[in-house]
C-alpha cells in the first residue's frame, strides 16, 4: 500500500513532463503574421523581426529595427566600459607591496608648514629674477644692435 502510495504521484509528474515537453514542440524556426503588402516574420531563435514583401516577382525580407536590441547593447556596452574603469581604478590605488590606499593608515591630506612654503616662494622668486635678468639682456643686445645698424 505504501509503495502505491509514492508510486501514483511519480507516475502523474512523468505523465505532466511528456505533456509539457510535447506542447513546447517548435512548430519552426519562423513564425509569421499578415502585415501590409506582406507579413511579418519572427525568427523564433534569435528574435529577429523582418518585414516581408513582394518586389519584381520575388519575396524581400528587411530586417526590422529593434529599438530594444540596441538600447539592450547599449546598456552592455556601457556596464563592460564601467567595469574597466572600475578595475582600472582598482589598479592605480593600490601601490606595488600594499593594498589599498583607503587600507593605509596615513593617508589624510597634510598642508604645507610655513618653512615648505617660504622655500617654495624663495624657488619661484629665484626663478623670476633669472628670467627678468635675461630679459634686461636681451633688450640690451637689441638696443646695441639697433644703435650699430645707424
Amino acid at each position: 500500500m505504501r509503495a502505491l502510495f509514492f508510486a501514483i504521484p511519480a507516475i502523474a509528474a512523468v505523465g505532466l513532463g511528456a505533456a509539457v515537453a510535447a506542447s513546447q514542440e517548435r512548430q519552426g524556426r519562423y513564425a509569421m503574421s499578415p502585415a501590409e503588402n506582406g507579413f511579418a516574420r519572427l525568427d523564433t531563435e534569435t528574435g529577429a523581426m523582418s518585414l516581408c514583401s513582394r518586389r519584381d516577382g520575388k519575396w524581400v525580407c528587411e530586417l526590422m529595427e529593434d529599438e530594444a536590441k540596441t538600447l539592450r547593447e547599449e546598456v552592455e556596452r556601457l556596464r563592460a566600459e564601467v567595469q574597466r574603469l572600475e578595475e582600472q581604478a582598482a589598479l592605480a590605488d593600490r601601490t606595488p607591496g600594499e593594498g589599498p590606499r583607503a587600507e593605509r593608515p596615513g593617508t589624510k591630506l597634510e598642508l604645507p608648514s610655513e618653512e615648505d612654503i617660504d622655500k617654495a616662494l624663495d624657488y619661484v622668486e629665484r626663478i623670476f629674477r633669472k628670467f627678468r635678468d635675461r630679459i634686461r639682456e636681451f633688450d640690451n643686445q637689441n638696443q646695441e644692435r639697433k644703435g650699430t645698424q645707424l
